[in-house]
This record gives structure tokens, C-alpha cells and sequence, in this order.
């Protein structure tokens, strides 16, 4: 009997040990959970912002209430963001192909819709609200300022902690000479101007193909050599776009003084400096233009399309619907006395309009478009990007079919010239600058440099002084 009673004992000792050991497995593993709860807890509370409700006491875990219970995350209420763009040629289905959707996925809450291009003036008239106007840096003082639809977003910027610096300094100098120091608006692409050359012409004749670096003086030599007649046809050396050469120049050579609002043509000696660089390639016996032939959109198609120009100067470049399929692009040449420097930017800004009743989502709608998030998409599609990033430079092209293998550095030099000072009245300016220049290329016109330069200075001040009394 006593043997029994022991054996007994030894086993419900032995169960009572297994017990002991299974409750605190049991145990174990609750504390455990209970720690990852509280840890999911925490961060949930610090991702959505979620306020404790008063401040942290004793017994009182971080990211819940006093209660004990997780904050829930408040709902964001649905807003409408309509987007304005001021260039013809853009549909609904194009911007959200570029921009919308990507804003739409990252903040469902958010409903985008866009304007295609129509008149500004009519827009407000009507009472149509604008959320962001995006446009070039060209159309700002136009349709944003021209309509006092600026808004300064600078407390936007401190208040959502954004970073300048992450964007191409140019592009934001730029911005705050238009905004007197402010920001009116985020750049989101940027171009430049480039030397885009036909490489089957340089072949044809056997010459060494255009190069990174190379000087005004340069190009001018390489011009003479590629404008000859063989087999009937006529080739020219070189064409250019007298409007963006001279929108982007080197000098940063401004349209209007800021200060006085007259036309800078006639005082400002580097004007005569790109008037003379770019007239003297239209001499070139055999590179000359008339009216018909030196229109912009005619030089364009005769380098793109026709096949019959060597080399063209301009913001744009071929795209792959065009003829033109061997090809490739240096940088702008450079003028001898600005070695290394490169054209200046020409960003797309999108601007906060002072109409605007959601400015807050405006912002991070646009804000989102500059993150190297989505500027890595951007520069892979072919969009020159305005991100810093060294990733975001090097994606730039990567997935554009008629741009693998080119020089697409020439599009991302290192050193842009410096941003010319803009005013309201340069669009009136500009105007009397591109009519005399044309002019002068086609020679429709009898005047030398010196008065085309005065003549184009005396009328654009004649323009001015009229708006402004308008304005009174």
C-alpha cells in the first residue's frame, strides 16, 4: 500500500510540474503579445498623429487614451483639386495619365480634375475656381500674376517642413525673382536648351560629329562645313529657335529692368552679343531663310522631318514619331567667355492660386509631384526632373525607347546660367525682340544689329507704357 501511495503521489506530482510548466509557456507568450500590441499600438498612434488626450502620466501607455483605448484615425474628408494648365494640347486624359492618377493613388481622399486650355480671364469671369495653375516658367506673369491669382505658399513650406534644396537650384532662385523673394509655385520638370545634330548627314559627309563643350565659335565652323548642295538637294549646317535661344541665353540677359520697367534691348550690351551669335549662321551661303522657310515651325520640320539640316539649337528635341531616327544631342554650345556655363533652366511650375479654399491638400498634392518618389517615375518617362537625387538623374530616359543610347547628359548639365530677372512685361518685350530678329534672319528687313536693337527696345517700352496706363 505504501509503495502504492507513493507511485500515486510521483504521478500527480509529475502532472502538477506539467501543469505549472504549460501555464507558464501560456504566460509567457501573453506577455509577449501584449508587448507587440502595445509596440503596434505606439506606432499606429505615432503614424496617424493621434492625440493622447492630455499629457503622458503613470500607467498610461503611449498612443492610447486614459482609458486604455487606441485613438481611431480620422477619416479624411473627400476635396475637390482642379488643375489648370495655360498651353494648348493638353487633354483630361493626358494629365491624369501624367499627374492625376499618381496624386489619386497616394491620396484617395483627394478628386482631381482638370481644365484643358482655355482663357484664363474667362475661367474667373465665369467664377470657375482654380485650385493650381501649371504652366512654364514663360506664362506666369501672363495668366498667374496678370490676373492676381498669385499666392505666396512660403508658410506652407515652413509649416509642412519642405525642403528646398532637394530641387535644382536654379529652378527655385527662378521662382523667388518672380514671387519678389517668395514662391508662388513648385517646380516639377525643368528643360534646357541643347544642340541636337542629324548623325547620318555628318556621315554622309564624313564629319566629326558635334561635341560636349564646344564653343559658339566652334559650331559656327562646323556649320560652314555642313551646308553644301550635293545631288540637287540643298543642306544647311544649322537652324536654331531665335525665341528659346534668346528665353534660355547665357547671359541671363533679362527682357525688361525690374526697376524701371523699360526694355533692355538697346542698354544692355550682351543682347548684341546674341543677336550677332545667332544672325551670323543665317550668312552662311547656302544656310540662308526667307519668310516662308525661316518660320520656327519650318526649321523645326526641315531638321526633323525633311532631313535636310545638320544640326538644330533649340529647347526641343526629336521625338520618336518623327523622321529624324539617328540622332543625338550635345549641350548648348558655350560662349568663349563663359566657359562650362550652360543654357538657363525653363521649369514647369505648379502654383497655388489665391482662389484656392483647399490650400492646405493643394500643397501636398504638389509637394508629392517634387518627392523623389515620384520624380524617379517622372525621369524615367522622358520629363526632365527638377530632384536633386543622383538615382533620380540616373533613371532619366530609362524607359524611352528613342532616347536609349543617346547623350542625355546634354539635357542635365551641372552648371546652368544663372535665372534672368522676369517682370509682367516681358511677354511685350520679347514679342518686339523675336519680330526684328526674324527680320534681320530672313532679310525682309533692311536694319543693321545696332538699330534692330533700338527699334525693338523703342517699341517695346511704347507697349509697356501703354499697359501701364491702362492699368490706372
Amino acid at each position: 500500500m505504501g509503495n502504492k501511495r507513493t507511485t500515486i503521489e510521483l504521478a500527480e506530482s509529475r502532472a502538477t510540474k506539467n501543469d505549472n510548466r504549460r501555464t507558464g509557456v501560456k504566460l509567457a507568450k501573453f506577455a509577449k503579445n501584449a508587448a507587440i500590441f502595445g509596440l503596434l499600438a505606439a506606432v499606429a498612434s505615432a503614424c496617424s498623429g493621434a492625440n493622447t488626450g492630455g499629457s503622458t502620466t503613470a500607467g498610461t501607455a503611449v498612443g492610447t487614451t486614459d482609458s486604455g483605448k487606441v485613438p481611431e484615425v480620422k477619416k479624411k474628408e473627400p476635396v475637390d483639386l482642379v488643375f489648370f494648365q495655360t498651353s494648348s494640347g493638353w487633354t483630361e486624359a493626358m494629365f491624369m495619365e501624367q499627374y492625376g492618377d499618381a496624386i489619386k493613388t497616394k491620396f484617395p481622399h483627394m478628386n482631381i480634375k482638370f481644365i484643358p486650355s482655355a482663357k484664363t480671364t474667362d475661367l474667373i469671369a465665369s467664377g470657375t475656381t482654380i485650385d493650381v495653375l501649371f504652366s512654364s516658367v514663360g506664362h506666369i506673369h501672363a495668366h498667374l500674376i496678370a490676373n492676381n491669382m498669385q499666392y505666396d505658399m512660403t508658410e506652407l513650406i515652413k509649416k509642412n517642413n519642405y525642403d528646398l534644396n532637394q530641387l535644382e537650384p536654379s529652378t527655385v532662385e527662378l521662382m523667388k525673382k518672380i514671387a519678389n523673394g517668395g514662391m508662388y509655385g513648385l517646380p516639377v520638370t525643368n528643360t534646357v536648351s541643347v544642340l541636337s545634330y542629324n548623325k547620318d548627314l555628318f556621315d554622309k559627309f564624313g564629319v566629326s560629329y558635334p561635341k560636349d563643350g564646344m564653343t559658339w565659335d566652334d559650331t559656327y565652323e562646323l556649320a560652314k562645313r555642313m551646308t553644301r548642295t550635293e545631288g540637287g538637294v540643298n543642306y544647311r549646317g544649322l537652324v536654331a529657335s531665335v525665341e528659346h535661344i534668346a528665353q534660355t541665353n547665357q547671359f541671363s540677359a533679362g527682357y525688361v529692368d525690374p526697376k524701371t520697367d523699360k526694355s533692355l534691348f538697346a542698354t544692355n550690351e550682351n543682347w548684341k552679343k546674341i543677336a550677332d551669335n545667332l544672325s551670323r549662321f543665317y550668312k552662311i551661303p547656302g544656310n540662308e531663310v526667307d519668310s516662308k522657310t525661316g518660320v520656327l515651325l519650318a526649321q523645326v520640320d526641315a531638321f526633323r522631318k525633311d532631313l535636310t539640316v545638320a544640326m538644330m539649337a533649340h529647347l526641343a528635341i526629336p521625338d520618336k514619331k518623327d523622321a529624324i531616327k539617328n540622332w543625338d544631342m550635345v549641350k548648348l554650345p558655350e560662349f568663349k567667355e563663359l566657359p562650362g556655363v550652360g543654357s538657363q533652366p525653363y521649369p514647369t511650375y505648379f502654383d497655388i492660386t489665391s482662389m484656392s479654399k483647399h490650400k492646405d491638400e493643394a500643397f501636398e498634392a504638389i509637394a508629392f509631384l517634387t518627392s523623389e518618389e515620384f520624380q524617379l517615375k517622372l525621369a524615367k518617362r522622358g520629363d526632365v526632373p527638377v530632384h536633386k537625387s543622383q538615382a533620380v538623374r540616373n533613371a532619366f530616359g530609362q524607359e524611352v525607347e528613342h532616347l536609349k543610347g543617346k547623350n542625355i547628359k546634354a539635357r542635365l548639365p551641372e552648371k546652368l546660367a544663372e535665372p534672368m530677372a522676369m517682370t509682367t512685361y516681358d511677354a511685350q518685350a520679347k514679342t518686339k525682340w523675336v519680330t526684328h530678329m526674324n527680320q534681320l534672319i530672313t532679310g525682309t528687313g533692311n536694319d543693321d544689329i545696332n538699330t534692330l536693337l533700338r527699334k525693338a527696345a523703342e517699341e517695346a517700352d511704347k507697349d509697356i507704357e501703354t499697359i501701364k496706363a491702362s492699368k490706372k
